[in-house]
């Protein structure tokens, strides 16, 4: 998937405008194009500038037999990022998809050096006041007005801006009323004010959720019940990889009760994704940021293996789309592969540092689930459209030893330009490419049957998008028609005859428009009759 197509933005703004055109350079072997094909022929249009020191490859403990990875059909989604403005109703703590802002600094972020290990203020000065926008409760998308109640402990002026109605105040306690606003954003933004705190005393235990809420409930319970129907759910928007942060460590990740869940650059707190998995029941797929240390790989492992349910698998891979050069991490990679001299070729380069340090990850995840091998699943990336990349990873020393699974996105898309072209005709098209996306499919499969490993998606659904004049409309009214829930049914059957094991798609909430429409629903809570995507997958749902 392009990365500025769909790639989690950092600010509200910044959301509804990614989705540049991009085209990816990879070096001699080809261009990736938006749908991910491949021309063998385009030059190289990137230049490099510097090459940084690779990352340092320890060397674990061997690798043990490993138990096979049971192969079937299951449908797994990627879960929705947790931003404020993402649509998705993630926490109950309405204080968690955002981070504190100067409100007599433009609105500015505040430095984390102002902020304490859960990511409250550890003071505020005299004159100034500081923010946090909430998370909108699903309700106010259908119309509905939801009681609210904040609490804290610690000294200072506590205060509610936005639309809210009816404030009340009482000791270290706010309620309000939270006003219905029309989807998918809701448009009734309310965020949290603090003033007059002192160092010695600061705000912190800040909360604020749904009156009748329990206090100690992680998660709203229109998540938990929008998930139950999948048997996998990734975590790669929850985590810091396509952020792609210059250093990962254990000590400055995020906690599971820190106040800003949404930070891009430590991810939401992994304690939180096994807790959801676990409410869930479902498996976690996790993409270890590429930047982590052995010591963080190490302890992310052992957390999960110690934490998650039993009866659970867990699927893990390095990174995201290293083929993929619309993301800052191909590139780094491709630097890291030239300078430790593993090919001559870019993008040669890279695939085989991609394979080194998939090789190196995995070794650490089996090390700690040595005692049981089968609840882990080691996976490697590869192109859809493209399965020559499949075929070089999978030959490089030692992953086929060290891997269960090769992953990849077969999207579908248009089968050809629809300018011009009305509802019926791209529908018509759509349906083609879908076609040709399934046709397209063979060829990794080859692969993945040629080393014995499982073939499964770590995305999948419609690629649709379209910067013209005219093109947030006609995304949408494609991805809301009717024709697109039998796209879908047909899509996910397709998969299930043809290959019969995980199929993953791309994602569980998101608004539609010129950039796409990657959710299956656009906002929480939405009637399923309102969600032709979302309705098919719930057909073959657990």
């Amino acid at each position: 998937m392009i990365a500025a197509v769909k790639a989690v933005a950092t600010t509200p703004s910044t959301a509804l405008v990614a989705g540049a055109t991009a085209v990816a350079a990879v070096g001699s072997v080809g261009v990736v194009t938006g749908k991910g094909s491949v021309n063998s022929s385009a030059p190289a249009i990137f230049v490099l500038k510097g090459v940084p020191k690779p990352t340092p490859t320890p060397t674990p403990a061997p690798t043990p037999a490993p138990s096979p990875s049971a192969k079937g059909f299951g449908l797994g989604i990627n879960v929705a990022p947790v931003d404020y403005y993402s649509n998705e109703y993630t926490f109950m703590n309405l204080v968690s998809g955002h981070g504190w802002v100067d409100t007599n600094n433009g609105w500015q972020s505040l430095p984390n050096g102002q902020l304490d290990t859960y990511g409250m203020p550890k003071q505020v000065p005299t004159n100034k006041s500081y923010a946090y926008v909430m998370t909108p409760p699903s309700q106010v998308f259908n119309g509905q007005s939801v009681a609210i109640r904040c609490t804290w402990t610690g000294s200072g002026d506590v205060n509610i801006g936005g639309s809210r109605k009816n404030l009340v105040r009482g000791d270290h306690v706010l309620t309000f009323d939270w006003p219905a606003g029309p989807p998918p954003e809701g448009n009734t933004r309310n965020w949290i004010n603090v003033s007059g705190v002192p160092a010695n005393d600061p705000v912190r235990n800040l909360d604020c959720r749904e009156k009748s809420a329990p206090r100690d409930q992680m998660f709203a319970s229109q998540l938990i019940d929008s998930l139950k129907p999948y048997s996998v759910l990734r975590f790669l928007d929850w985590s810091a990889t396509n952020t792609n942060p210059a250093k990962i460590t254990w000590a400055e990740r995020t906690l599971p009760t820190g106040v800003n869940q949404a930070d891009h650059s430590r991810g939401v707190a992994l304690e939180n994704m096994v807790l959801l998995a676990n409410t869930v029941g479902a498996d976690p797929w996790f993409a270890i940021p590429w930047n982590a240390d052995e010591d963080y790989v190490t302890r992310m492992a052992k957390l999960v293996h110690d934490s998650l349910a039993s009866n659970r698998r867990v699927y893990v891979e390095i990174g995201n789309e290293n083929w993929n050069y619309a993301f800052p991490l191909a590139h780094q990679i491709q630097s890291e592969g030239l300078a430790a001299g593993l090919d001559t070729n870019g993008f040669g380069a890279n695939l085989k540092r991609y394979s080194q340090k998939t090789v190196w990850a995995m070794k650490i995840w089996a090390k700690v689930f040595a005692d049981r091998p089968g609840q882990l699943v080691r996976v490697i990336g590869a192109q859809s459209a493209n399965p020559w990349v499949g075929q070089q990873v999978m030959a490089e020393p030692n992953v086929a030893a060290n891997v269960d699974a090769l992953a990849i996105a077969p999207y579908f898309n248009y089968a050809g330009d629809v300018t011009g072209r009305s509802l019926v005709e791209r529908q018509a098209s759509l349906r083609a490419g879908l076609a040709q996306t399934m046709k397209d499919i063979t060829g990794n499969q080859d692969t993945a049957k040629q080393y014995g490993k499982r073939l499964i998606t770590y995305e999948g659904g419609q690629h649709v998008v379209d910067f013209t004049n005219g093109g947030a409309a006609r995304v949408q009214d494609i991805n809301r028609s009717a024709v697109m829930y039998d796209l879908y049914k047909s899509y996910i059957s397709a998969w299930k005859s043809q290959v019969n094991d995980v199929l993953t798609l791309y994602s569980a909430t998101g608004m539609a428009g010129a950039g796409g429409a990657w959710g299956i629903r656009e906002y929480a809570g939405q009637p399923v009759d309102q969600t032709p995507k979302r309705k098919a997958a719930l057909e073959f749902g657990k």
